[in-house]
């Protein structure tokens, strides 16, 4: 009875450092499938363009970015309460999709989990202004054919570059 008891506490222990680990390990597998993280922009844009950027994600202000952590992506998921999402989150998950778009083709969990990962990457290594930066050549053509214009404004109002 005794090495039964022990057997279960073991079990358990276990089972509790695998499930409190398991953010970052799915973290870590979903950063697992890019050879390199992707650099920095080399030059910033302009801050009127970077400024544009931050409206497309609905941003007031000065661009902010706040670091994202598996931990809190796994309590959004479970807690059951509707999140809400802020503009440097949509930015950065922008950037992610357009990394994670030029991967070979996988499942659809690869790429939920792979672009989860580099979203969470990109808020804990870049800024704001890096990430708007980055963001504005492939918003000022994405999607193609179209010209992406922030709420409440015209169209044609995209910055010169």
């Amino acid at each position: 009875m005794r090495k039964l008891l022990h057997f279960g506490a073991g079990f358990l222990g276990v089972l509790a450092v695998v499930v409190l680990l398991s953010p970052w390990l799915l973290y870590e597998l979903g950063l697992s499938r890019f050879d390199t993280m992707p650099a920095k922009p080399a030059q910033m844009v302009t801050a009127e363009q970077q400024a544009w950027v931050w409206r497309l994600v609905h941003g007031t202000g000065q661009p902010k970015l706040e670091r994202m952590s598996p931990y809190g992506v796994a309590w959004r998921l479970v807690s059951g309460d509707q999140p809400s999402v802020t503009p440097g989150e949509t930015l950065a998950y922008w950037m992610a999709r357009d990394y994670v778009w030029r991967l070979p083709r996988r499942n659809m969990s690869w790429w939920h989990l792979t672009t989860g990962a580099m979203t969470i990457w990109l808020t804990r290594n870049w800024s704001a202004e890096e990430l708007a930066s980055a963001a504005y050549p492939v918003m000022s053509q994405w999607p193609p054919g179209k010209v992406l214009v922030p709420a409440g404004e015209v169209a044609g109002a995209l910055p010169a570059r």
